[in-house]
């Protein structure tokens, strides 16, 4: 298999990863996109539950990729952080994650398209206070507030 680059984007709820995701895979050669929040199963599944699946899932692709670069968008807190850096360890696979980190008072706001929940709302001040837009394992930050997304992918891209 070929040296794979796993390029994770990080970030809270509303910041920006699945649309800067998506247009980083688009503009990498031979890149393979996941979006951490198609969780194909149920709603009905404790988002606890949900969150494991995913990262297991996050997990395989990176194992079983053929892709030179997978792009993940999805939060992750140190722990999901410990799990992807040792399956990039086990593949070989560089590691590189960035942090969007827009203002909370953007994040909380109808951005888009996207009409944000009562729980997505709360969701986004806890992540929030638990610092998912400042986590030390991030080699980049990204105000998305103040940058359009193809600024944001030649940001990474340029760091790459």
């Amino acid at each position: 298999m070929r040296r794979l680059t796993v390029i994770h984007i990080n970030g809270p709820i509303n910041s920006g990863k699945s649309t800067i995701g998506a247009a980083l895979a688009r503009a990498l050669p031979d890149a393979e996109f996941i979006d951490g929040d198609d969780h194909g199963v149920s709603d009905q599944i404790p988002h606890a539950t949900r969150w494991l699946m995913a990262l297991e899932r996050i997990e395989q692709r990176i194992y079983t990729t053929e892709y030179q670069h997978l792009v993940i968008a999805y939060p992750i807190d140190e722990s999901g952080f410990s799990r992807l850096d040792a399956a990039c360890k086990k593949r070989s696979a560089r590691f590189y994650v960035a942090t969007l980190a827009p203002p909370i008072e953007t994040a909380l706001s109808d951005r888009g398209e996207r009409k944000l929940d009562s729980w997505e709302r709360s969701r986004i001040v806890d992540m929030y206070a638990s610092g998912y837009q400042s986590q030390a394992f991030s080699d980049i930050f990204i105000d998305t507030s103040q940058a359009t997304v193809s600024e944001c992918v030649d940001r990474i891209l340029q760091q790459l």
